[in-house]
């Protein structure tokens, strides 16, 4: 029989362990799932509405997705005449091609024209899950190879953002392995794995990491949705990288984009002030802005590419 006097403790010990279960579960379960932001999010935010609201010439079309699963994208055309690159744009978590459309219209100019993909459970993509970039890489290299299928000949670039520049780096790499040439690729606030952004979204919430966080990228590995260190990764990409990071960036922290350079052997890093890990361009739009241009601008078709 138990004593009255361990019989409360126990009580309060078993509730304390179910909340801390609960509490990392629903992370994981979030991560996972996240939120759809489409055409309403963008009217309530200031984006545009489509690519027509932002006076950019586009069609509707699908590129590989996975498990045969094609993401919903758009074609957008741009003014960089008919040699320029063409950019493949990768959205992060929670996000869309909506967020996608307001961050490449400064770069449109320069590029021939830009893909902007639902990469899969986010905006419009069928999928009700994510694999918080395992398996997307995937899909990226799939949907590089079909582009160069589609625009032989000129310099394929990729741009990603948050979850979407480890897809780009992984996509890119794993593309470049299987025969497809890429260009380039400009990384905007990547992280080395979710064990950074998963602690760093806690806190800016108020939300105490520990002991939920370590918990919670457990039962991520356990479902197969939690991925390597980016810097393994990515050692085998020859093209030309862009890394951004912001100073202050709480979910993508400057170590990171350091570890990542470090693993490039063409690797660039910008760090730019500021804390918006949402827009790591915002501290010093002006520089940003010129030094992706002139990235971009200095592009060209891998050896054995030229049209």
């Amino acid at each position: 029989m138990i004593s009255p006097w361990l019989g409360l403790p126990l009580l309060l010990a078993g509730a304390l362990l179910l909340f801390t279960l609960w509490g990392a579960f629903t992370i994981a379960w979030d991560a996972a799932h996240p939120p759809r932001k489409g055409f309403a999010w963008a009217l309530a935010s200031g984006r545009p509405g489509d690519p027509a609201a932002a006076g950019v010439e586009s069609e509707e079309v699908h590129l590989p997705g996975l498990d045969g699963v094609p993401c919903p994208a758009w074609r957008l055309q741009g003014g960089g005449g008919p040699k320029a690159p063409v950019l493949l744009v990768l959205h992060g978590w929670g996000r869309s091609r909506w967020d996608s459309l307001s961050r490449v219209l400064p770069l449109l100019p320069e590029v021939s024209e830009a893909w902007l993909p639902d990469l899969p459970a986010h905006g419009e993509h069928a999928a009700r899950t994510s694999w918080v970039g395992v398996r997307e890489p995937e899909a990226a290299a799939a949907m590089l190879h079909e582009i160069h299928a589609r625009r032989p000949g000129l310099p394929l670039a990729l741009m990603g953002h948050s979850l979407g520049a480890g897809v780009a780096l992984r996509g890119a790499t794993l593309a470049q392995s299987r025969g497809t040439p890429v260009a380039g690729v400009i990384a905007l606030a990547p992280y080395l794995d979710v064990g950074s952004p998963i602690p760093g979204r806690l806190t800016l919430r108020e939300l105490p990491a520990w002991p939920f966080a370590p918990l919670a990228l457990r039962l991520l590995r356990v479902c197969g949705r939690m991925d390597g260190p980016l810097d393994a990764d990515v050692v085998g990409l020859q093209a030309p990288v862009l890394v951004v990071a912001c100073e202050g960036d709480p979910i993508s922290p400057v170590s990171d984009a350091e570890r990542v350079i470090a693993s490039l052997p063409h690797g660039t890093l910008l760090t730019l002030p500021g804390d918006r890990h949402d827009e790591p361009g915002a501290g010093d739009p002006a520089r940003f802005t010129a030094v992706t241009l002139a990235f971009l601008c200095g592009l060209t078709p891998p050896q054995g590419e030229a049209a």
